[in-house]
C-alpha cells in the first residue's frame, strides 16, 4: 500500500466514524438520554463538514477509484440527518401526533432520490434535510403544536422546491462568513447541550445562524435567477 492510498483509506475511515458515532447517538436517544444523543450528532456534523475537504485534498477518488466514499457519506447522512432526528422527534413526543413524522421522512427520501440533489455549481437543491437541527430546536423550545407542525411542514415543502442552498465546503460564495458564523453557532450548541436546562434566551439567540443560512441561501438563489453574478 502506498502512502497516498493509506491517507485515502484514513479519510474513508474518518467518514465512516460518523456512522459509528451516529449509532451510539441512536442508543443514547433510545435510552432517553436525548441531550447526549444530540452531542454525538454534533460530532457527526463536524465530521460531515470536514471529510469532503480532506477527500479533495488527498484526491481519494483518484487514489482509490474502486471505493466510493460519497456513497458511504450519503448512507451516514440519511442516518444522522434523518432517521435519528425522526426517532428523537417521535420518542420525545415533539409533534402533536406521530403521523407528522411522515413529512420529514418523505421529504428526505425525495431529496436523496434526486439525481441533481447537488448542482454543478456546488449548491444544495431543495432543503438539504437538516432535520437534526429542526429536531434539536423542537426539543429545546417545545413550541405550541401548531408551531411545531409548521417547523416540519415548511422545510418539508421546501424539499420539493428547487431553490439553491449554500454548500460552504464546496461553493465559495459567502464561504468565509458562513464558516465563521457556523463555528460560533457550533460553540453555542455545545455550550447549551452541556447544560441540562439551557437558558431559553440563549437558545433563541442561537437561531441567528439558521436564520442567516436560510436568508442568504434565498438571496443567492434569487440573484442567480435574476442573472446576476454574486461575489463572495
Amino acid at each position: 500500500m502506498t502512502r497516498a492510498q493509506l491517507r485515502a483509506w484514513l479519510v474513508h475511515i474518518y467518514t465512516a466514524s460518523g456512522g459509528v458515532i451516529g449509532m451510539f447517538a441512536l442508543f443514547a436517544a433510545a435510552q432517553g438520554d436525548t441531550r447526549q444523543a444530540f452531542l454525538l450528532l454534533s460530532l457527526t456534523m463536524i465530521i460531515d463538514g470536514t471529510d469532503g475537504i480532506l477527500a479533495r485534498r488527498f484526491q481519494v477518488k483518484k487514489v482509490l477509484p474502486n471505493f466510493d466514499g460519497s456513497m458511504v457519506d450519503n448512507v451516514i447522512d440519511v442516518f444522522t440527518y434523518v432517521w435519528i432526528p425522526v426517532f428523537i422527534i417521535w420518542h420525545e413526543n415533539l409533534l402533536p401526533h406521530p403521523a407528522w413524522v411522515i413529512v420529514p421522512i418523505i421529504a428526505a427520501m425525495y431529496a436523496y432520490g434526486q439525481v441533481n440533489m447537488k448542482s454543478d455549481d456546488a449548491f444544495f437543491i431543495g432543503f438539504p434535510s437538516y432535520w437534526n437541527g429542526i429536531a434539536l430546536y423542537l426539543f429545546w423550545l417545545r413550541p405550541e403544536p401548531v408551531i411545531a407542525v409548521l417547523l416540519v411542514v415548511i422545510p418539508g415543502v421546501l424539499s420539493f422546491i428547487p431553490t439553491r442552498y449554500l454548500y460552504p465546503s464546496k461553493n465559495p460564495i459567502l464561504s468565509k462568513t458562513n464558516w465563521a458564523l457556523s463555528l460560533i453557532w457550533g460553540v453555542m450548541l455545545l455550550f447549551l447541550l452541556s447544560q441540562e436546562q439551557p437558558d431559553p434566551s440563549l437558545v433563541l439567540a442561537s437561531l441567528f445562524y439558521p436564520i442567516f443560512y436560510i436568508v442568504c441561501s434565498f438571496y443567492v438563489d434569487w440573484r442567480i435567477r435574476q442573472g446576476h453574478n454574486f461575489s463572495a
